[in-house]
């Protein structure tokens, strides 16, 4: 059977963990299972999963801390697209989870359709198809952008300035990317969480507005280009020419 891709699942609830196994198996994933958190790094190192489902309130480390420390892996690994599958429904939940790293996020108890289909969604966003090959190959390919001294290049999820690379999350290189694509444009908080977030959740412009500050501190303040705030708006990347 032709695989569309492996995914680890990290919950130690046994019965949730089944069902997902089942829905995952149903679509065509390879599913692989952990009840605790212990193993997860070294898992992701030795089996190379295309996604993690990642349980918040594990019984050995919590998921927030697991997630940061995926995200400070050594590349590819870093990479890797983690959804947390939590109880945890709260706004500030959902921020603390986008501001550790995550790409996704879905409430307990949930449709395990919408599961299948927000997998679906962070794979196609992070991963090309190839024709000659089924399944999950490797990250888009061609996407470079290069604004004076800033260079933000999605085939590796790099981002450097004046040629030294900065350490950026994910989502915070792909907002980046996305503000850079759009020069001049001005994009409101509920549209760049539909563009680069792909879905709307309660409080989710304050993740927005924390990814901005984030970027902003890591990026510094440079003459040719900035990422302004139009109060009561939203956000643009400006080019600025100098005569």
């Amino acid at each position: 059977m032709i695989s569309e891709g492996k995914v680890l699942v990290v919950d130690d609830e046994p019965n949730i963990a089944e069902v997902v196994r089942l829905y995952l198996e149903h679509s065509d994933y390879e599913a692989i299972l952990l009840p605790r958190g212990q193993e997860v790094l070294r898992t992701i190192q030795s089996e190379r999963p295309h996604l993690v489902l990642l349980d918040i309130m594990l019984p050995d480390i919590s998921g927030y801390e697991l997630c940061e420390s995926i995200r400070r892996m050594e590349p590819p690994f870093d990479q890797t697209p983690i959804i947390f599958l939590t109880a945890k429904g709260e706004s500030i939940d959902k921020l603390r989870g986008f501001n550790s790293g995550v790409d996704d996020y879905l409430v307990k108890p949930f449709d395990p359709n919408e599961l299948i289909a927000r997998v679906k969604a962070v794979l196609r966003r992070t991963f090309q198809f190839r024709p000659d090959a089924p399944g999950i190959s490797q990250l888009p390919q061609g996407k470079w952008l290069e604004v004076g001294n800033l260079i933000v290049d999605m085939d590796q999820y790099r981002v450097t300035v004046d040629g030294k690379r900065l350490e950026l999350t994910p989502k915070e290189i792909e907002l980046l990317y996305f503000l850079c694509s759009h020069p001049g444009r001005v994009f409101t908080r509920e549209d760049l969480l539909g563009y680069v977030w792909n879905f709307d959740f309660t409080g989710g412009t304050r993740t927005v507005d924390a990814h901005v500050k984030n970027l902003r501190k890591k990026l510094g303040q440079h003459e040719s280009w900035n990422i302004q705030t139009l109060w009561g708006i939203g956000y643009s990347f400006e080019v600025i020419q100098h005569v």
